[in-house]
């Protein structure tokens, strides 16, 4: 074994948020790159169009997040309308690595659940509990902020 994989840890977070409005609004929220920065504390704008021209924040779109100290992009990785969208930093940030996987389940009643995993490695060793719970925080802060709005406002 060499001295990087033992300063290599891979982290791992998972987030279940439920909401009172059907999986199509937490999809169509989260699918639209431009309104992230409503819930979640950055700059957020779709850098890159989809190559499909029916829905510019698809599969191969990319978002711009700035967030101080670091800038970075995200890419549309996989996409299935209503259902799932995954995502991977491809360029910038402290994280290698790093993978989002958004699967939106229909409870039915007009309810749903996001179950939302997050997997990276630190770009700098030893620093991983410290990325960890930044993201963390800053996620689940995020989701759960749009449960709220969804609560005040079920046409949010």
């Amino acid at each position: 074994m060499n001295l990087l994989q033992l300063n290599t840890s891979v982290e791992k977070l998972r987030f279940l948020q439920d909401y009172n409005v059907p999986a199509r609004d937490v999809f169509s929220f989260f699918s639209d790159h431009n309104r992230w920065s409503e819930v979640y504390p950055a700059i957020i704008r779709r850098l890159t169009d989809s190559v499909d021209p029916r829905n510019a924040n698809g599969l191969g779109s990319s978002r711009i997040i700035a967030m101080f100290p670091t800038i970075f992009q995200e890419t549309i990785t996989k996409y299935e309308e209503g259902n799932l969208i995954e995502y991977k930093i491809t360029f910038g940030s402290p994280f290698k690595n790093y993978v989002g996987n958004m699967r939106f389940v229909d409870l039915g009643n007009g309810k749903s659940r996001l179950d939302y995993s997050i997997e990276f490695e630190p770009r700098i060793p030893k620093t991983g509990f410290i990325l960890r719970n930044l993201v963390e925080k800053r996620v689940g802060d995020a989701i759960r902020e749009l449960a709220h709005r969804f609560d005040k406002n079920p046409n949010y």
